[in-house]
This record gives structure tokens, C-alpha cells and sequence, in this order.
């Protein structure tokens, strides 16, 4: 199995509410073209309050994503012909997704366990990673996964955390990605540090929470490329 992630843009027409029922559209035929677990991540009205907590760099940032796994990534073409019409722009991008620390994220995401097709609650946060200049693909990786990655989960309150290293684009001339990170935050989070930082009612803490993430983060992270998008989340098939 091989798991691939589209970012998507949205058409000038239909509106927000209408493009995702048209990507909602689209399970069947993404099924039967041999898709499996697919996850559509969105920039809608339910994330509008944490329009603060977005970082870009790049001049369009993308409106989506959808996530998906098939056999094979030679399957590839059949689904680009699906989701391409629904879109003003795709790229796509095959990656190696972990989902570390399963003692942190299991007791969390229980209690926000929802039945498939319904949206998850609170919100996605999406970062697209690019390794700095600065540092060997080497040095980065094992910063990033084992240096930054333990901190994930004792100085947020994510519920969910995907770790996405970027094999290779599948698209000709999409942008370079070293990785894409998911997180999910509870509802607590859209919009306000506190409850982002698990610090609700304490911002001696989410200020030390906070400026421990940034230094963390600015190890690895390049802050001028990076985009960290706020999404809605719906898991559309298992």
C-alpha cells in the first residue's frame, strides 16, 4: 500500500459549501479506482476562527487536501482524472506516513472518534516542511523526527499526529516538499493559544509551551517557506 496526498485549490466557481459536496461527490468513483481510507482536509467556515493561526509563504495557499492510500501508486492517473475537474489546481505528492507515540495518541483521540463521514472534531492543522538550505537532508530528517517529534504531544493538545515524508511529487512541477505534517486539535484550539497549548486558563504556561515549540520547530523549520494551513477534517472512507 502507498499513501498519496493532493493539495488542492479551489475553482473560482462553485463557492466553499458547494466544492466540498463535490469532493464528497467524488468517494464512489475514487473507490472503485481503488482508493482506500480517504480523508479530505478543507479550509471552510467551521476553521474560519483560526484564520490567526495561519502561516504562508507561498502566493496562492492551497484551500485543501485529500489524502488516500491505493496498492500502488502506478494507480495514480485514474484518480488524478477524477479530482483534476473538480479543482483549479492539484499537485500530488507520494509519501511514507508514521504515526508515532501511539501511548499519547489513543487515550487523546478516543473521546473524538466520530462515525465515517462525519466531520472530526476541531480542527487539522496541515505544515508543508521544506528542509533548510542550512542543513543536510540527514541532519534535518533526524532533527525533525527524533528531536522535535517527542514534544508533539506534552506541549499540545493534539489529538491525532501524522508524520508524511515527501518519496517523491507526482505531479510534473509541483513545488518541492520535504514533508506534511498533520495534527489534530481539539475544538478548544481554533482560534485560541490556550486551548491550543493545553493551557486553558493559564498563560504563564502557554507562553512557556509556546516559546518551547518555537524553539523546538526553529531548528528544522524554515519559517520563510513554510505553509501551515487550518482545515476542517472528514474521513470519508476506512
Amino acid at each position: 500500500m502507498e499513501k498519496i496526498i493532493l493539495t488542492l485549490w479551489k475553482p473560482t466557481q462553485p463557492n466553499a459549501r458547494q466544492w466540498r459536496a463535490d469532493l464528497f461527490d467524488l468517494r464512489d468513483a475514487l473507490t472503485a479506482a481503488g482508493a482506500k481510507n480517504l480523508r479530505v482536509m478543507l479550509v471552510d467556515e467551521a476553521v474560519a476562527a483560526a484564520s490567526t493561526q495561519r502561516i504562508t509563504n507561498s502566493a496562492v495557499p492551497l484551500d485543501g487536501l485529500l489524502s488516500l492510500w491505493l496498492d500502488s501508486a502506478s494507480q495514480w492517473p485514474a484518480i488524478q482524472a477524477l479530482v483534476a475537474p473538480k479543482t483549479r489546481r492539484l499537485e500530488a505528492y507520494l509519501v511514507v506516513e508514521s504515526e508515532p507515540y501511539p501511548e499519547e495518541r489513543q487515550p487523546r483521540a478516543a473521546q473524538y472518534r466520530v462515525p465515517v463521514g462525519e466531520r472530526t472534531p476541531g480542527m487539522n492543522q496541515v505544515a508543508l516542511l521544506h528542509k533548510p538550505d542550512r542543513m543536510s537532508y540527514e541532519h534535518w530528517y533526524d532533527t525533525w523526527r527524533n528531536g522535535h517529534g517527542p514534544n508533539a504531544y506534552p506541549l499540545q493538545s493534539i489529538f491525532g499526529y501524522r508524520q508524511n515524508t515527501v518519496v517523491r511529487a507526482l505531479t510534473f512541477g509541483a513545488p518541492v516538499l520535504h514533508a506534511i505534517v498533520e495534527e489534530n486539535f481539539p475544538p478548544e484550539a481554533i482560534g485560541n493559544p490556550q486551548g491550543f497549548f493545553a493551557a486553558l486558563g493559564d498563560p504563564d504556561k502557554c507562553a512557556q509551551r509556546q516559546q518551547a515549540m518555537y524553539e523546538s520547530t526553529s531548528k528544522f523549520i524554515d519559517f520563510q517557506k513554510i505553509d501551515c494551513i487550518l482545515t476542517s477534517e472528514y474521513q470519508l472512507s476506512a
